[in-house]
């Protein structure tokens, strides 16, 4: 005589197995800080206001092209949120913010935080918690010499560009003699090892900038006659230098500082026009580029009193890359599966980035230039892109 099941049990064993059919096709049955069914959500710290609040629009232009991604479907599902704490480029300002928010909010990851000691302040909390930091704004070495485990740097380092300017000026000026002024700080004399490395086949002589004496500086340049100059230091290093040369008349090298359209503007016009610099993402004045074309009708879009500049072009440029980050990292996301993504982006490039590549012992995305020349309304590249890895 065949056993029959009572129909409570038979029920009881079908919804089991319907439970565990639906589990295994159910993307979302897993629980990850910050990660919802429809929703990711970052954090970040910028300077919204204060002396430094230029650099918010970084933050507005990243947050305005997640809108536009979250309009287009979001990354497998799920919309990207951006929460922008306003730290006024003060470190305990940062740490007492992030701390809040990390506290009473799930965040999945810090993104694109602005700021070399405003993030060295918020990094402890950081690491206690295993939280990782997408793309620091940020060109301190420290970042990711040596490689950190869930810390990605954006800017270039002064050594990264010094070998990009090492490697250009010995395939284009071969048997060419110059002079190296530099900024006479650890970073920059780090710097000039990296780039004296790379330099072959061209004479070079080292000049250390000290406070007080560019005008002797300028005095010693034009007595030596070089057929080009190469200048590192920061921004307002290198303003300084060339403001105070009293006649230009030789090419001068410098890095990725003064990548920017206004350069002819705050220079003088014999001036600017020897500079050549390093760029990366597209100038403003470079209205013609795809990508250019794109970040202006994201923000016409998105940010509609948002004016397309230098930070906001930066802004776009590396929300562009955090969405490459989590695209490859799959339904289940998960820090762990962000991390290994985005150490397995080899030599990717966005709308508006150069070629990117990342893995277990590089995690600095801006690593490849092109150098270029900025005159008004206009930009010109005299070389392909150069990795400076």
């Amino acid at each position: 005589m065949t056993n029959l099941l009572h129909p409570t049990k038979l029920r009881l064993i079908c919804l089991f197995y319907m439970l565990v059919l639906l589990l295994s096709f159910t993307p979302f049955c897993f629980a990850e800080t910050g990660v919802v069914p429809r929703g990711i959500f970052l954090a970040t710290h910028q300077p919204l206001s204060g002396p430094a609040q230029e650099f918010s629009d970084i933050g507005k232009s990243a947050q305005a092209y997640f809108e536009y991604v979250n309009d287009q479907g979001g990354i497998h599902g799920r919309s990207i949120y951006l929460k922008i704490v306003d730290d006024q480029l003060n470190p305990e300002m940062a740490s007492q913010s992030i701390s809040e928010l990390t506290v009473k909010n799930d965040v999945f990851a810090v993104f694109s935080s602005v700021g070399s000691k405003t993030h060295q302040a918020v990094y402890p909390l950081l690491k206690q918690q295993g939280m990782p930091s997408f793309f620091v704004g940020s060109n301190l070495p420290e970042w990711t010499q040596p490689v950190r485990a869930n810390v990605f740097g954006f800017m270039p380092t002064a050594s990264t560009e010094a070998r990009v300017l090492g490697k250009y000026l010995s395939g284009k000026h071969a048997g060419a003699e110059l002079i190296i002024w530099y900024a006479e700080k650890p970073v920059y004399l780090r710097a000039v090892n990296a780039l004296t490395n790379n330099l072959f086949g061209v004479s070079a002589k080292l000049l250390p900038g000290k406070s007080g004496r560019l005008t002797a500086e300028w005095e010693l340049i034009n007595e030596r006659q070089p057929d080009l100059l190469i200048a590192l230091g920061n921004f307002g290093d290198l303003m300084d230098f060339l403001k105070a040369s009293p006649n230009l008349n030789i090419p001068v090298f410098t890095g990725h500082a003064l990548a920017d359209s206004r350069l002819p503007e705050w220079l003088s016009a014999v001036v600017s026009a020897h500079v050549r610099v390093l760029t990366a993402y597209p100038l403003n004045v470079e209205t013609e580029h795809p990508g250019k074309k794109l970040h202006q009708q994201v923000l016409n879009e998105y940010a509609p009193r948002l004016n397309s500049s230098r930070w906001t072009l930066y802004g776009h440029a590396v929300a562009e890359l955090m969405i490459e980050v989590l695209k490859r990292s799959g339904r289940n996301l998960t820090r762990q599966k962000a991390v290994i993504a985005a150490e397995n982006i080899n030599q990717w490039q966005g709308k508006l980035l150069p070629p990117v590549s990342l893995d277990s012992r590089n995690h600095l995305a801006l690593t490849s230039f092109r150098v270029s020349q900025i005159l008004p309304g206009r930009v010109n590249h005299l070389s392909d892109w150069i990795d400076g890895r």
